[in-house]
């Protein structure tokens, strides 16, 4: 996802509608792209914008209907195209859009997901994506505010401030110091509140996030050095690539790397694809020489990594790492490990990331 927007919930983060300044006159819009809807509802897009059923996602559809992650909106090459990832369908101007492949979007387009029970989205302004501050009461009538970079001045007392890639607040009646604003903050100007909408990709953002409908859309791709002190994972959908990699995390990637090798030797082995890959929690433990609560809060965190990586359309990560009756398995067959630059699995080939 260029990267996707890995924008994590917050509490005060839940969807990213926001009612207009006036209802249902759009004329006091801010200069960034946004969608109205039929409600009289906005959407503030981001560089790479998610919509559908999941919680997770930027923009809620909470209808039946709507699949856990619907369809993307993002912004490359000054246009923005909406992607179809969903299983009942998007429609742009009453014509139905091919699953998985981007369609420009052009001003004025109007767009249905799933149905029009849903609502009708229509592209008000095509412009590039901001930073913004939202109002957080959707009550009054505010307009949220685009961000100029390198100095935004708030008030007479209170300045945001672009540097090393992230706004810096200052406020000299409320804060002793400078605060860093991250995605999702609040901050007060004047009697109000505005919630950070942060539209900077990350590096990881820089490409599409990998999108799995099935667990078999995805490969997992383990380069681990010689003396297996550095692992590092790619996830791969066959058009997007997602690194996950570090210090911090190689634990839980030699976890990961425990699992792909049982599944790889079972399926080897010719075991059905239901019995592949399962290892006993407490032997598991030992093996990794920690106790057993520690490799269920090690798998936990792992599914979150992989979760913040790959969009699961109506999938779990709890359907990939699954533990039940006391043991876990890595369940999927796409699975490619090189030590050092030779294969370690023979399941495939595919070139050395």
């Amino acid at each position: 996802m260029s990267h996707i927007d890995q924008i994590k919930s917050k509490p005060n983060l839940t969807s990213d509608l926001s009612s207009p300044e006036t209802s249902p006159s759009r004329t006091n819009l801010p200069e960034t792209g946004t969608l109205s809807s039929s409600s009289g509802e906005n959407v503030y897009l981001r560089n790479y914008h998610t919509l559908g059923r999941a919680d997770n996602c930027h923009t809620h559809l909470p209808a039946s209907s709507v699949s856990r992650l619907h369809a993307i909106i993002f912004w490359q090459d000054n246009t923005w195209y909406i992607e179809d990832k969903s299983t009942n369908g998007v429609w742009v101007n009453e014509h139905k859009l091919q699953t998985g492949r981007p369609h420009a979007l052009n001003k004025y387009d109007t767009i249905i997901f799933s149905s029009k029970d849903v609502g009708l989205f229509t592209l008000t302004n095509n412009t590039s994506p901001q930073d913004l501050l939202i109002p957080v009461d959707l009550n009054q009538p505010l307009t949220p505010i685009c961000l100029d970079k390198p100095i935004h001045a708030l008030s007479e007392v209170s300045t945001l401030l672009w540097r090393e890639g992230s706004w810096v607040w200052v406020d000299n009646e409320t804060l002793p110091n400078e605060k860093r604003v991250l995605d999702g903050d609040i901050i007060r100007v004047g009697k109000h509140e505005y919630r950070m909408q942060f539209n900077q990709m990350s590096s990881n953002t820089s490409q599409y996030l990998p999108v799995a409908q099935t667990l078999e859309d995805l490969t997992f791709q383990l380069n681990v050095s010689n003396d297996e002190e550095d692992i590092q994972l790619y996830i791969m959908d066959g058009v997007q690539t997602a690194e996950i990699k570090g210090y911090r995390i190689q634990s839980q990637l030699y976890l990961l790397l425990y699992l792909a090798r049982q599944a790889v030797y079972d399926k080897q082995q010719g075991y059905a694809e239901n019995q592949r890959g399962w290892v006993d929690l407490s032997k598991l433990s030992k093996d990794l020489g920690i106790e057993t609560e520690n490799t269920r809060i090690r798998l936990h965190r792992l599914r979150s990594r992989i979760r913040d990586v790959v969009s699961f359309s109506d999938l779990d990560v709890c359907q990939l790492l699954q533990l039940q009756n006391g043991e876990v398995r890595l369940n999927t067959s796409n699975i490619l490990i090189y030590k050092g630059q030779q294969y370690e699995s023979q399941n495939g080939i595919h070139r050395l990331l």
